[in-house]
């Protein structure tokens, strides 16, 4: 995860941290997803971040974040959308709000739902389960010393969603926090 230096221009910023936290995370499960084994599962680390940053975007915006119909194409479009508009210093006036961090994670849920409708869609009996989960605010290099959680802490939900039982139907294309769903 990476959260571009907050004394960069906004539009460096949004530039690193989508091309780190969204672009970077897409590229990889475009590899891996293919070759996981049936009942696999992939847990993406997002943030309530994205929330937050999503409740701040124009409505039209958030429909489209929130829309089931939403592609992945249409989705990278808005990615690269809003790292244009914050290099161009319009941003704020096209509906985004101004926290890279936040649209990135806002990115990444919205790419975990599509992948989860996918999977259903491409291998219906293989039961791999798709989710975007937030460990909390943890204890790290990026964060500092005073967050809440340890690392320790901060692993609970993504390793409960890792290790959801063979058979399990959900969450699937679902964002979790303190191993409880969420609304997107």
């Amino acid at each position: 995860m990476r959260d571009s230096g907050r004394h960069d221009p906004f539009g460096i910023q949004a530039d690193v941290t989508l091309k780190t936290n969204f672009f970077a995370t897409r590229d990889m499960c475009n590899v891996f997803l293919p070759i996981i084994k049936p009942g696999g599962r992939v847990v993406n680390v997002s943030s309530v971040m994205g929330s937050v940053a999503l409740d701040r975007c124009s409505p039209e915006l958030q429909a489209r974040f929130r829309s089931d119909d939403i592609t992945e194409e249409e989705l990278v479009g808005l990615m690269e959308r809003f790292v244009h508009d914050a290099q161009e210093g319009v941003h704020a006036e096209r509906g985004w709000p101004s926290t890279a961090y936040g649209v990135s994670k806002t990115g990444l849920t919205t790419l975990t739902r599509i992948m989860a409708q996918n999977l259903t869609k491409e291998r219906p009996g293989d039961e791999i389960l798709c989710n975007a989960c937030c460990p909390g605010w943890v204890r790290t290099d990026m964060v500092g010393p005073n967050a809440t959680k340890s690392p320790d802490e901060g692993a609970v939900t993504p390793v409960h969603l890792a290790l959801l039982p063979v058979g399990a139907k959900e969450p699937h294309g679902q964002f979790v926090s303190e191993k409880k769903v969420q609304p997107w």
